[in-house]
Formats: structure tokens, sequence, C-alpha cells
């Protein structure tokens, strides 16, 4: 009794050894690591494009902030968010050019590498935020945002208080946005072995 060749079972293609995971390992850690590094510039540009808030020290331990300073508390926390975003989609771009190591290994790398990178870029951009010294200035109250009583203006102190990049979680943000764009590349690749190389 002969069997047809057609009703034999294939071998699954498309589906990474064990050994082939185990060598895109290193490669994953290198990435990964670059990836972490790079946070460290990223927080020193957030530092250096994030503006302060200025306040205003009024005679009798009153305070007040001039006329859409409060704004500027809410721009520092967006621009962190647009530059770990913005990093963590490029992340998993490159990782997706890597085509000879792609895989669930380099997906990863990508998604934790990015996300460490950009908790370290929160702290360091926290760190080198500065704010300006004290000056002394002649204010009019009702231009504050306190309830000051029209009148001459009041010597007072103007300050600043340095931005801060928003919660460590914001961090999440360039995770997902790595992982999403690995994962959409290998949608629209639609190769089952996602179109892997062999390695160099």
């Amino acid at each position: 009794m002969t069997v047809d060749d057609d009703f034999l079972p294939l071998e699954p293609t498309g589906r990474l050894e064990r050994t082939e995971l185990r060598g895109d390992l290193p490669g994953a850690l290198r990435y990964a690591a670059i990836l972490v590094v790079i946070g460290l510039p990223l927080g020193a540009l957030w530092a250096l494009l994030a503006p302060v808030v200025h306040t205003v020290a009024l005679p009798g331990a009153g305070t007040g902030s001039p006329s859409g300073e409060a704004d500027h508390a809410f721009d520092a926390v967006a621009i962190h968010v647009l530059l770990v975003a913005s990093f963590g989609v490029i992340a998993g771009a490159v990782a997706w050019r890597r085509r000879h190591r792609r895989g669930p290994v380099l997906l990863v790398a990508a998604a934790v590498g990015s996300l460490v990178g950009a908790v370290l870029a929160g702290r360091v951009g926290g760190l080198l935020a500065w704010a300006a010294s004290p000056v002394p200035v002649l204010v009019d109250p009702r231009a504050l945002g306190t309830a000051g009583a029209p009148g001459a203006p009041v010597p007072a102190v103007l300050t600043s208080l340095p931005p801060s990049p928003g919660p460590w979680w914001i961090a999440l943000v360039a995770g997902l946005g790595a992982a999403l764009t690995y994962v959409l590349s290998a949608i629209v690749d639609g190769h089952e072995d996602m179109g892997r190389d062999d390695p160099l």
C-alpha cells in the first residue's frame, strides 16, 4: 500500500530553533545595552528643551505666577513624552533592520532596552534641569495668578522652578513604541520567518 506524497506531514517552516534563539542572545543584549546608554544624551536633550516655570515671591510671603507660566509644567512633560515615544519607535525600526537577527529575542531586547533607556533619560533630565537665579523685579499684583489688590508695582523676587519630566511610567511609552513598531513591521512583512536572513 502506497501513500500519496501530498498527504505526508510537512516540516513546519518559519520557526526558529532553540540554537538560533541562543545565537541571537548576545547581539540582543548588546543592542539593549546600546539603547540604555542612549538614554543619557536623550535626558540631556530634554533638559535643554524643557521650559522652566517662573514664579514671583511677593513681600509678606505671598507667591504668584505670571500669566501662562502654569502651562510650562505641562509642556515639559509633553516634550518628554514625545522624545521617549520617538526613541522607542526608532529603536524598534532599527531592530527590525537587523534581518539576520529578526525574532522574539530581538523584540524583547528592543522593548526592554528602550524602556530602561527612557527611565534613565527621565532621571538624567531631572538631574540636569536647571533653574535661573532669583532676580529682584517690580510687579503689578494684578498681573499675577493671585488675588492681588490693584495698586502701584511692588518689589518682588522672580525665581524659576526646574522642569520635571513627569512620573517614571512615562517610560512605558518608549517600550510600547518599540514593540509596536517591531510587531507591525513583522505583520506588514508577512513571511513566517519574518524575512530573516542567514547570519553573516
